[in-house]
């Protein structure tokens, strides 16, 4: 081949392998630039920003209160004698359930029995008298005024009886309603007065447990409303009970109200005295409930970012009460809104974004649990 086609093979050549180096350091220079930038294709503009939403659920803002309470029996007196005197008969033992009207203590009557035995001799008396003036009233042997004076005296009588009756029922303590007595105060052969104490009576087939809650829950809480209580002593036994009473006024000194539950104890399992542990859930108005993770702060307090027409929407919030990686908020939220829980980060208002697939609601997944 002459010299000068060889040279032009060569340049030909030559300018091919200028161009094929050109295309490949084009293509590296590509994928240079794509690992730069993470090692992903580059997102168009139209795409959105990538976020993953959760639906806005409802919760309600219950406060769970647990307080410490003391029980008593629901009918709880200490008896003493309705007379002075000596103790002749102690009728019951410590822990003894008598019925209403059963005697424990009698004192020496002997006194009284007379009283009365005489008292219903001269009510006799006067009663026959009375017979005999009116056999003969008419016939007029006896005057008007002494058929009066004698039925005043057997009214008087009667009147007597009645008192010597009741003397005589002094003599005796009685049950005033049916239940428990305590330990005997007293012996026989004591000498007592009204003011002696003879023991205890509980009526424990319900006991009131006296608790008091802060201030800031007292507008929540009525009457009827349901507790449950555990004893320190048997923490596994939870009783269910009710409010029956409250203080009509805040005590200024602990700034608490007083309140008093029932709770049954047919079984006789606990005693007036016995700690509780109380515990009262006081309902409330219902709020969004949102992830922890949506939340977000800026120097005008926490915001979160809502989905809507595809584009993020920020929405502020006042947080109200945190639990179990889920927030309680107040804001205009809407049920089923959608919050952004993942990539807040790269959101700003109006941004376009994509959204993921969905997670369920926080407060969904609280309440599966």
């Amino acid at each position: 081949m002459s010299t000068p086609k060889q040279l032009i093979l060569v340049a030909v050549a030559a300018v091919l392998a200028v161009a094929g180096w050109w295309a490949v350091m084009a293509t590296l220079g590509d994928s240079s630039r794509a690992t730069a930038q993470g090692g992903r294709p580059t997102r168009s503009a139209d795409e959105g920003a990538p976020v993953i939403v959760q639906p806005v659920s409802f919760e309600s803002d219950a406060a769970l209160i647990d307080a410490v309470g003391t029980a008593r029996a629901q009918r709880s007196v200490t008896l003493f004698p309705q007379a002075a005197g000596q103790v002749t008969a102690v009728n019951f033992e410590a822990e003894q359930q008598v019925p209403a009207g059963a005697v424990l203590l009698r004192l020496d009557d002997e006194a009284e029995r007379l009283a009365l035995e005489l008292a219903e001799l001269q009510l006799e008396n006067a009663r026959q008298q009375l017979a005999r003036h009116e056999r003969v009233a008419g016939s007029g042997a006896v005057a008007a005024a002494a058929v009066d004076e004698v039925r005043t005296a057997m009214a008087a009588a009667r009147i007597a009886v009645a008192q010597a009756q009741v003397n005589l029922g002094n003599r005796r303590l009685t049950a005033p309603f049916a239940g428990v007595v305590g330990i005997p105060l007293v012996d026989v052969g004591d000498r007592v007065t009204e003011s002696t104490a003879v023991t205890t009576f509980d009526d424990r087939q319900a006991l009131l447990i006296d608790f008091a809650i802060p201030e800031l829950f007292a507008q929540g809480l009525a009457l009827g409303h349901a507790v449950r209580v555990r004893s320190w002593a048997l923490p596994d036994i939870e009783v269910a009970g009710q409010v029956v009473a409250m203080e009509s006024r805040i005590d200024p000194a602990t700034r608490t109200l007083r309140i008093q539950a029932r709770v049954p104890n047919a079984d006789d399992r606990f005693r007036p005295g016995t700690s509780f542990a109380v515990r009262l859930q006081l309902g409330g108005r219902r709020f969004p409930a949102v992830s922890a993770g949506a939340l977000q702060w800026d120097r005008d307090g926490a915001y979160v970012w809502r989905v809507t027409d595809a584009r993020a929407e920020r929405v502020n919030v006042h947080v109200l009460k945190r639990g179990g990686g889920w927030v309680l908020v107040d804001g205009p939220l809407a049920e089923g809104d959608r919050i952004v829980v993942e990539g807040v980060q790269r959101l700003r208002p109006n941004l376009p974004v994509s959204v993921r697939t969905p997670v369920t609601s926080q407060g969904e997944a609280a309440r599966g649990q």
